[in-house]
């Protein structure tokens, strides 16, 4: 990488422009996407000019890297710490529609490798097992977004798996537990639970399913569509930091990351319709029921579908975070001026609705039927969980958050709607 200094970027077989090595970031759409039937890939990256730097592309293109922990043994793996440099390696396969390149290298038809789950269970614990060792031969560039390790792959309607090799997509996301934090365990089989719990109320989520050979949560990507077996589509993306022009490091308002209003205000730039709006407001609602203190602006994005226009995407990433006792107690924003959950009642709510522009009763309605909901499904949901995780810590884990939920949840009604 060191000598490369322009990175193409491609949706589909379609260059869309080039990624400019320089002190400021620079991004220059090219002609044939200018003036052809391209679109401009962010807002922020609009057809006003034919070249940006600074700001708009760092923020945009920063955000497509996986963040934190995993960021950071991607820079000693491959000796670059740049935006431009991490994108050089892991750019073809993006939290987007976009495949990033060096310059001249076009994208490949995609290839895949069978793999089982025991494979994919060793290649968490090793970093030496077979899935590493197809990566390191056919050069893995597959950029998945979050602070935690992860697989892309291909799952077919026979359950049969294949690791994408080179720029390959993949169509689902394998998270195993979270490693190295301190009281952190069993969080394959609780973001199951809350992703499963969150489908039942009507949420709209990205589906999921436990995998017990590899304790991993296995999550549907959204993003891709699978027209025929050769043929996987790639669905253009935006999360609200990237829309709001703030790096991943910036992602909770507590360090200057977008606001519930901001958010509020980026989904109606956005023109996603009222529907989604409301979901935007039950996503907030389900956070604080199940105790997800970690859900912050990057958890939120816009996706265009064909036909259909920008709509708010399957939520995802979400998980009881309140449940491990060294976590912060914080919610990500602030409602009505607070973020400790304990201090957060129904004025609160009522100052979050003004702010939003809604009408007190109407937002705590939506939370009221959401609390009345999922403690009526919250059992079903437990008995589904235990089929999949019969003994064990996973089992424990399950046990617990139904009780922690609920009782959370109780607590919460009393406090909003009593």
């Amino acid at each position: 990488m060191a000598d490369i200094k322009k990175l193409d970027v491609y949706r589909g077989d379609d260059l869309v422009g080039q990624l400019l090595d320089e002190p400021e970031l620079k991004f220059i759409y090219a002609q044939s996407w200018l003036y052809g039937q391209g679109k401009p890939i962010s807002p922020t990256l609009n057809f006003s000019e034919k070249e940006f730097s600074g700001l708009p592309v760092e923020s945009y293109f920063e955000n497509l890297l996986p963040e934190a922990g995993i960021r950071e043994l991607l820079k000693l793996k491959y000796q670059v710490t740049s935006t431009f440099g991490l994108l050089g390696v892991i750019g073809g396969d993006t939290a987007s529609d976009l495949t990033i390149l060096p310059e001249g290298e076009r994208p490949n038809k995609p290839e895949y490798q069978a793999i089982n789950w025991d494979e994919v269970a060793l290649s968490f614990k090793s970093s030496s097992g077979p899935v590493q060792a197809a990566q390191q031969e056919k050069g893995m560039r597959i950029s998945l977004a979050g602070a935690q390790k992860k697989l892309g792959i291909v799952l077919d309607a026979q359950g049969n798996i294949s690791l994408p090799l080179g720029s390959a997509p993949s169509t689902y996301i394998v998270k195993p537990d979270i490693a190295g934090i301190e009281g952190v365990w069993a969080s394959a089989v609780n973001e199951t639970f809350v992703m499963k719990l969150a489908n039942r109320l009507g949420l709209d989520v990205a589906p999921v399913i436990y995998q017990p050979t590899a304790k991993s949560c296995i999550i549907k990507r959204y993003d891709r569509v699978i027209n025929n077996a050769d043929d996987i589509q790639k669905i253009h993306q935006m999360d609200l930091c990237q829309l709001d022009q703030k790096p991943s490091t910036v992602k909770y308002e507590t360090d200057g990351g977008p606001s519930l209003l901001r958010c509020y205000e980026l989904l109606k730039e956005g023109g996603v319709p009222a529907s989604d709006i409301k979901r935007f407001l039950q996503w907030i609602f389900f956070n604080l029921f199940v105790g997800n203190n970690d859900s912050h602006a990057k958890n939120l994005s816009i996706y265009f579908l064909p036909g259909l226009g920008a709509r708010l995407t399957p939520f995802y990433d979400l998980l009881s975070t309140s449940i491990y006792p060294g976590l912060s107690n914080q919610f990500a924003f602030k409602i009505g001026g607070e973020n400790k959950p304990s201090h957060i009642g129904r004025a609160e709510l009522c100052l979050m609705a003004k702010e939003l522009g809604f009408k007190e009763r109407y937002v705590l309605k939506i939370g009221q039927e959401l609390s009345e909901d999922l403690q009526s499904q919250i059992g079903a949901i437990s008995v589904e969980m235990n089929l999949a995780t019969p003994v064990g810590t996973e089992k424990t884990m399950v046990e617990r958050l139904s009780q922690h939920i609920s009782s959370n949840t109780s607590q919460l009604q009393k406090r909003f709607f009593q």
